[in-house]
Formats: structure tokens, C-alpha cells, sequence
């Protein structure tokens, strides 16, 4: 009966440990794509700021082009924020799942030792098998 909970323990376990390793994935790809328009927004500033800056239309255009990646750029701090509570809730639940298959494997290993333990008592107690003369 340990012997199955420990199994359902390590399963549980490995199931936890991969949704983490997707959300963290996620969570990296949604940084990354953050870091992305932070320079994409870095870049239209500077050409706008430069001495030879663009005029008219094309200024309105970059300046459409900015307002729309600070929109994307609010989107995705509020998907990031939401991934990352996600990656959190799916850290303890790994760590408790770890903590569990832990304590069914020291459960197990006591066990295991219980029975050797007996065995080589009841093989000191019983008596030889010798036969009569």
C-alpha cells in the first residue's frame, strides 16, 4: 500500500514539476517579448529626438506606433503579473507534491527495513533445521 502511494506521489510529482517548467517558459517568453518593445520604444524615441528628425506624417505615424506598443506593453504587464502568480501557485503545489513523495519514500524505506529487520530476527530465533539422530 506504501509501495502505491509512493508511485502516486512520484507521478504527481513529475506532472507538478512540468507544469512548472511550462509556465516558467511562458513566463520567460512574455519577459522577453516585454524586453523586445522596450527597445522597439527606445528606438522610436531616439529617432524622434535626434536633430534631424523626421517631419510631419511620418512623425505622426511613429508617434501612432508608440502609443500602440505602450498599449501592447500594458497587456502584457498584466499577462506577465498573472503568469508569474501562475508560476507561483504551480511552485507550491510542485513543493508539496515533493514534500509528499519524500515523506512516502522515508515511510517505505522504514518499512522495508521493518520486514529485513523481522526476517533476520525470526532466522536467529528459529531453530536450525537439523535432523534427528
Amino acid at each position: 500500500m506504501i509501495q502505491a502511494r509512493l508511485q502516486k506521489a512520484r507521478r504527481l510529482l513529475e506532472v507538478q514539476r512540468g507544469l512548472q517548467r511550462l509556465e516558467e517558459a511562458r513566463v520567460a517568453a512574455l519577459q522577453s517579448r516585454r524586453a523586445e518593445l522596450a527597445a522597439l520604444q527606445e528606438e522610436l524615441l531616439n529617432a524622434l529626438n535626434t536633430d534631424d528628425a523626421p517631419s510631419g506624417l511620418l512623425v505622426d505615424a511613429i508617434i501612432r506606433r508608440l502609443k500602440n506598443l505602450g498599449e501592447e506593453a500594458a497587456g502584457l504587464a498584466e499577462e506577465l503579473e498573472r503568469r508569474s502568480a501562475s508560476l507561483r501557485e504551480h511552485a507550491g503545489r510542485a513543493k508539496c507534491a515533493e514534500r509528499r513523495s519524500r515523506t512516502y519514500e522515508q515511510q517505505h524505506a522504514r518499512a522495508v527495513a521493518d520486514k529485513e529487520l523481522l526476517e533476520a530476527i525470526e532466522r536467529l530465533i528459529r531453530p536450525e533445521d537439523a535432523s534427528l539422530p
